[in-house]
C-alpha cells in the first residue's frame, strides 16, 4: 500500500495534461482538488517478495482448474502457448469488475467523475509503462490497437521516412518484416550466430557495406529481441551500441519477451524504438501494443487516424491537430479498460522482479531441454542453450520408420486429445526463420507456395471463403510449440516432457484414428469431426429476467488426474494399436497431386497402417532435413545480399533440401488403363496440346454399344492360347491366388444381388494387366471354383487383352502369364495409336483408343463365341464417372453394372463395383500379381479430370471415413440402368431413383 501512496502522490504531482472542451482549450492538473491518499487510514501490509509471488500467480491464474472434453475423456487443461497469449489473474479481473468498470466513462473530459477517473487511470497506465521500460521526456509512450503490428505500421508513419535503408536479422516476425520492406530503398539481412543469436561479426560486416552503398541514406535496424520460435534472447545493449557508432537507428520488437526480460529504452546504450503486445504479459488479456518512441524521431504532424480526439481546434475552413503525439494518435475512443488491465499486468511484472523471472526461465529451460534429450524422436529447432532465453520450444516429431515427419497439427491434436495439453502448432508468423530453422531453401519455399496458392479464379465473395487456403493446405510445412511459464513447478516442466515424449513414441499407435482435412490440414479423432464442447453466444438470451444462458448437458464425471493420465494413455495406445488391424483407414495418398508428391514430408495414416498389417510401403523422401547447429560453426554462410526497391530476399539456407521420390509400384490401371475396356465416361486427353481448343480436356464418350466401334482391318495380329487338359496334380501347381474375404464378400453381393453371371456362360475378363482387371481374374477363378464345389452356376472363364501399339505399353508378358493359368487368352494387337496419328479429324486420342479397344473387344468375343466381358473397374471408378459426368457434361450417369448391347448377344459385367481400389492394389502388391508398367504419353502428357476428381474424393474421405459407402448407397439406381442407348439411359436412370427413394421410405 506505501507503494500505490507513493505512486499515486507522484501521480498528483503531474502537470503535462491538456484536455479539448467545446471551443475552449483548459490546462489542468491531473488529481487536482482531489485527495491524496491517506496511506494512515490504510491497514500496513508488507510487500510481498517475488518468491511469495509466484505461487499466488499460479494460483490466481484464470483457467488453471479448467476441463475440457477430449476424445478419450475429460482432462484438465494445461496451457502452453504464453508466447502467443497469456491469461487472466483473478484478482486483477476483480479489481476492473470492482473498480474500474463501475466509474468507467469516456476519455477526453475531465468535468465528469466517470470521465476523470478513467482518464486519470489511462495516464497512471501510461506513467507505469514508462517506469518499466525507463522511458524519460525524450521519449512517446503510445497505446496502438493491435500489438505489434500496429505499431510498427506507426511507428513508420510517425518517422515519415523517405531515403530509408532498413537491416534486419534472420529471427523477424513478419510484424517486424513486412512494414519495413513496404517502405525501404533497401533492405539487408544479418545472419545468425553459432549460438542462435544475431551475428555481430555479419553485423558489422553488413554495417560497413550498407554505409558504403548507401552513403545518403538514413539506416535503420529492426531486431527482435527475442525469437519467438526457438526463445532465444539477444544482446540488445551490445548491438545498439555497434548501430550507434554506424549512425544507425535501433529498433527492437520486444514483443516475445516484454513480459520477462529487462526493458532500459535510456540506458548506456540508448535505443530508438521498442514496442511490445500487452496481450503476452501474465493478466494482460485483451491489451493493446505499445510503442516507445523518440519523440526526436517523429515528423509527422498529423494523426495516422483522423478523427475525433486528434484535433486542437477545427473549423469549416480547416483543422488544427495536437502537436503531442501521445494524445494525436490516440484518437476515438481508448481501450481504457485494456490499458488499466495493462498497468496492472505491468505492476505484476515489476513485482515479481526482472531478476527473479529471467532465474526461473532460465531454470525451467534447462529442466525442460534436460528432459528432451532422451526424446529421440523430437527435433528441437534451434539451439539448445540454457542461457539468455525464455522457455519457448520448437519441436518435430519424426517418425523413424519412414523417414517422414508426424504432421505438427497431429502431434499438437494428441498433446490436446490424451493429455489437455494446449500448445500451438503451424506458427509460421516468423515464415522466413522458421524456413531457415526447418532447411527449406528459398527454391524449395517457392515450389511449396506454387502448391498451397488458392486458385485465382475463385469467386470469394459467393463461395463465402472463409480463409484462403487449396487443396493442398496440408503440404504447408510447419512445427509444434509449447511455451512454459515461470510460475510453474519442476513437477508441471516434468509432466509436460514426459507428455511429449510419450507421444513422440507412440504417435503412430494412435494416427489411425485421426482424420486429416486437406483444406484445413486440420487433424481430428474420428469421434470428434465436430466440436462438442463448444460454447455458443446464441445460447444466449434476454427476457424479463435478465440474461439466460443455455448450455447442453455436459459429462460432469470427474477427469482424469494428471498423475493417472499417463498410464492411461499408455493402456489407450494399446488398445488402439490392437483395433488397427480391423478399422478401414483411407488411403491418402491420392489426396496429394502428383506435381506435389515430392513436398509432402509428413507420414500418413495409411503408410502406418499398412506397414503395421506387414504390407511393404514406399515413402516419399524427405524434402528438407532441419538445421543441426552442432555442425553450425563449421559452415560457411553466403555473402549478404541485398534489394533494391521492393525486391526483397532472405538469406540462402545450406539446408540439404532433397526432392527425390522413392519409386512407387507400377499402377497401370490409374493410368492410360482407365479408358480402356469400355469406360463409361472417358476423359480426353488432346492428339497435340498446342491445337488450341481442339481436344481439350472436357469432352467424354458414352456407354454406347461396343459394335459401334469401327474395327480396323488388321486381324492378323492375334495370340491364341487354348485351355489344356491337366492331371489333378498339374492343376494344384496353377499359381492361381484365393482372395481377401472382405474382397470375395463385395464381389459376391455384386454377382448375387445383380444376376450377372448366369448358366453356360462364357466370361472374358479385359485383361489390360492393371492390378484390377488381373484382380478380377483371380477373384473370378475362386468365384468359378466355388460355384463348382457347391455344384451351383456353371460357367466358362477366359481373357483377352488389345494392344493399342504405344511403345510405352508393352502387355506381351501377359501372353505366358496366362499361358501359366491354363485359361482360354485371346491376345489382339491393333495399331490404333499409328491410325490415330493418321487421321486428321482425331481430337483425342484416348477418346479415339478407348472406341477402338471397345470395338475390336465385341468383334474378338463374339468371333470366338464367348458370351460376357467382364470389366475390372471398381467402386472408386464408379464414384468418380459420377462426378465427371456431372461436372463436365451435366449427366446424371455413371458406368453401369451390366448391361447387354444393342442386338442381346453380347453382355458387359462388372463384379468389382463394390470394391475399393485400395483393396485391390493391396491384394495384387501381396500376391505379386504382374503388373504391366504404361506410361503412354497420349494419356499422361497433362493432368486428367479423372485424376483430379480421385484426389477430390481422397480428401473428402479423409474427413468422412464411410464416404465411399455412402456413394455405393446413392448411386446404386444410376448403377442398375442396363441399356447402352444414350436415348434410354436418362429415364432409366430417373425411374430407378423412383423406385429405389420409395423402396426407402417404405
Amino acid at each position: 500500500c506505501s507503494e500505490l501512496s507513493t505512486t499515486r502522490i507522484d501521480l498528483l504531482a503531474t502537470h503535462k495534461e491538456l484536455r479539448v472542451i467545446g471551443l475552449g482549450v483548459m490546462q489542468r492538473r491531473f488529481g487536482e482538488r482531489i485527495p491524496e491518499i491517506e496511506a494512515r487510514d490504510l491497514p500496513r501490509v508488507s510487500p510481498a517478495s517475488s518468491v511469495d509471488l509466484v505461487p499466488w500467480i499460479r494460483e490466481n491464474e484464470i483457467g488453471m482448474d479448467t476441463i475440457i472434453e477430449t476424445p478419450f475423456g475429460r482432462r484438465q487443461a494445461i496451457y502452453c502457448d504464453y508466447t502467443a497469449s497469456a491469461r487472466a489473474i483473478r484478482p486483477i479481473e476483480n479489481y476492473i469488475l470492482d473498480h474500474v468498470l463501475p466509474l468507467y466513462g469516456n476519455t477526453h473530459s475531465s468535468v465528469t467523475v466517470t470521465s476523470e477517473q478513467t482518464t486519470l487511470f489511462v495516464h497512471e497506465a501510461r506513467q507505469e509503462i514508462r517506469a518499466m521500460t525507463g522511458a524519460g521526456d525524450g521519449d512517446s509512450v503510445l497505446f496502438v490497437g493491435s500489438g505489434s503490428t500496429a505499431a510498427v505500421e506507426l511507428l513508420i508513419h510517425l518517422m515519415q521516412p523517405e531515403k530509408l535503408v532498413v537491416i534486419l536479422s534472420t529471427h523477424e516476425h513478419h510484424s517486424n518484416t513486412l512494414p519495413w520492406r513496404a517502405v525501404a530503398e533497401a533492405c539487408y539481412y544479418v545472419q545468425e550466430s553459432a549460438d542462435g543469436g544475431i551475428d555481430h561479426g555479419d553485423l558489422v560486416r553488413v554495417l560497413e557495406k550498407v554505409s558504403q552503398a548507401h552513403p545518403q541514406s538514413q539506416l535503420l535496424a529492426a531486431f527482435t529481441a527475442c525469437s519467438n520460435i526457438t526463445g532465444i534472447c539477444m544482446d540488445v545493449s551490445k548491438i545498439s551500441a555497434t548501430l550507434r557508432k554506424y549512425k544507425a537507428l535501433s529498433v527492437w520488437d520486444y514483443a516475445s519477451s516484454a513480459p520477462y526480460v529487462a526493458i532500459n529504452v535510456n540506458g548506456t546504450n540508448p535505443v530508438d524504438a521498442v514496442f511490445f503486445s500487452g496481450h503476452k504479459f501474465i493478466g494482460g488479456v485483451s491489451t493493446p501494443g505499445v510503442l516507445i518512441v523518440k519523440k526526436a524521431l517523429i515528423k509527422a504532424t498529423v494523426p495516422k487516424r483522423v478523427g475525433g480526439g486528434t484535433v486542437f481546434f477545427v473549423s469549416t475552413s480547416g483543422e488544427w491537430y495536437l502537436k503531442d503525439a501521445e494524445y494525436r494518435e490516440e484518437g476515438g475512443t481508448p481501450d481504457s479498460v485494456g490499458i488499466i488491465r495493462l498497468a496492472l499486468a505491468v505492476k505484476l511484472k515489476r513485482a515479481v522482479g526482472e531478476g527473479t523471472i529471467e532465474a526461473l526461465e532460465r531454470q525451467k529451460s534447462e529442466r525442460f531441454l534436460k528432459g528432451l534429450k532422451s526424446c529421440h524422436n523430437v527435433v528441437l529447432l534451434g539451439t539448445p542453450r540454457v542461457d539468455h532465453r525464455i522457455a519457448v520450444f520448437s519441436f518435430l516429431v519424426k517418425d523413424q520408420h519412414s523417414g517422414l515427419f508426424f504432421h505438427h497439427n497431429y502431434i499438437s491434436a494428441l498433446l490436446n486429445d490424451l493429455f489437455g495439453i494446449q500448445s500451438r502448432a503451424g506458427c509460421m508468423c516468423a515464415g522466413p526463420y522458421a524456413q531457415y530453422l526447418m532447411g527449406i531453401d528459398e527454391e524449395l519455399a517457392l515450389q511449396y507456395l506454387d502448391a498451397l496458392r488458392e486458385a485465382d479464379g475463385l469467386d470469394r465473395t459467393h463461395l463465402r471463403r472463409v480463409g484462403e487456403y487449396s487443396s493442398n493446405e496440408m503440404l504447408r510445412p510447419g512445427f509444434t510449440r509449447v511455451s512454459i511459464p515461470y510460475f510453474w513447478t519442476d513437477d508441471q516442466v516434468d509432466y509436460l516432457v514426459e507428455c511429449i515424449r510419450f507421444v513422440s513414441e507412440r504417435a503412430a499407435d494412435f494416427i489411425h484414428l485421426y482424420q486429416l482435412n486437406c483444406e484445413s490440414a486440420e487433424w481430428h479423432h474420428h469421434k470428434q469431426r465436430t466440436f462438442h464442447a463448444r460454447k455458443w453466444l446464441g445460447y444466449i438470451s434476454f427476457n424479463s429476467s435478465g440474461m439466460v444462458v443455455e448450455e447442453k448437458k455436459r459429462d460432469m464425471s470427474a477427469p482424469l488426474s494428471i498423475s493417472a493420465s499417463l498410464t492411461e494413455a499408455h493402456r489407450l495406445a494399446d488398445e488402439s494399436l490392437a483395433a488397427m488391424e480391423r478399422m478401414p483407414v483411407p488411403d491418402g495418398r491420392s489426396a496429394v497431386d502428383d506435381r506435389y508428391a515430392n513436398l509432402r514430408w509428413f507420414v500418413l495414416p495409411i503408410e502406418v497402417v499398412e506397414r503395421t498389417r506387414g504390407v511393404s510401403v514406399s515413402y516419399p523422401s524427405l524434402p528438407y532435413h532441419p538445421r543441426q547447429y552442432a555442425e553450425l560453426e563449421k559452415q560457411h554462410e553466403p555473402p549478404l545480399k541485398s534489394f533494391e526497391e521492393t525486391d526483397h530476399i532472405v538469406p540462402d539456407g545450406d539446408s540439404q533440401s532433397g526432392h527425390e521420390v522413392f519409386p512407387k509400384e507400377s499402377d497401370s490401371e490409374n493410368q492410360c488403363q482407365t479408358c480402356d475396356f469400355a469406360m463409361d465416361v472417358v476423359a480426353e486427353c488432346p492428339l497435340n496440346p498446342a491445337d488450341g481448343n481442339k481436344g481439350l480436356l472436357g469432352e467424354f464418350g458414352t456407354d454406347e454399344e461396343l459394335e459401334d466401334a469401327k474395327v480396323l482391318d488388321d486381324w492378323d495380329k492375334r495370340v491364341v492360347v487354348r485351355h489344356r487338359q491337366l492331371t489333378a496334380a498339374e492343376e494344384v501347381r496353377i499359381p492361381w491366388h484365393q482372395p481377401p474375404l472382405e474382397m470375395y464378400r463385395r464381389v459376391s453381393e455384386a454377382i448375387h444381388g445383380l444376376d450377372m453371371i448366369k448358366e453356360g456362360d462364357k466370361i472374358l475378363v479385359c485383361l489390360s494387366g492393371g492390378k484390377d482387371s488381373l484382380s478380377l481374374l483371380h477373384i473370378l477363378h475362386f468365384y468359378q471354383m466355388r460355384c463348382r464345389k457347391n455344384k451351383s452356376t456353371n460357367f466358362e472363364l477366359g481373357a483377352i487383352t488389345v494392344d493399342p501399339g504405344s511403345t510405352a505399353y508393352n502387355p506381351r508378358p501377359l501372353i505366358d502369364y496366362c499361358r501359366s493359368l491354363n485359361i482360354d487368352y485371346f491376345y489382339e494387337e491393333q495399331d490404333i495409336i499409328g491410325a490415330a496419328k493418321k487421321l486428321n479429324n482425331v481430337r483425342s486420342i484416348c477418346a479415339f483408343c478407348s472406341r477402338m479397344k471397345r470395338g475390336r473387344l465385341a468383334a474378338a468375343a463374339q468371333l470366338h463365341g464367348w458370351n460376357v466381358l467382364a470389366m475390372g473397374q471398381h467402386l472408386d471408378d464408379v464414384a468418380e464417372s459420377f462426378f465427371i459426368a456431372a461436372f463436365q457434361n451435366g449427366n446424371l450417369s455413371t458406368m453401369k453394372a451390366q448391361y447387354l448391347t444393342r442386338d442381346g448377344s453380347l453382355r458387359v459385367i462388372r463384379p468389382l463395383i463394390f470394391v475399393r481400389e485400395r483393396a485391390l492394389r493391396e491384394f495384387a502388391e501381396s500376391k505379386g500379381l504382374p503388373v504391366v508398367a504404361e506410361n503412354c504419353p497420349a494419356c499422361f502428357n497433362q493432368a486428367t479430370e479423372r485424376h483430379r476428381i480421385k484426389q477430390l474424393l481422397a480428401q473428402q474421405e479423409l474427413i468422412f471415413p464411410d464416404l465411399f459407402n455412402s456413394l455405393r448407397s446413392a448411386l446404386r439406381p444410376l448403377l442398375l440402368v442396363d441399356s447402352a442407348r444414350t436415348d434410354e439411359m436418362r429415364a432409366l436412370a430417373i425411374e430407378n431413383i423412383v423406385k429405389f427413394n420409395k423402396g426407402k421410405a417404405k
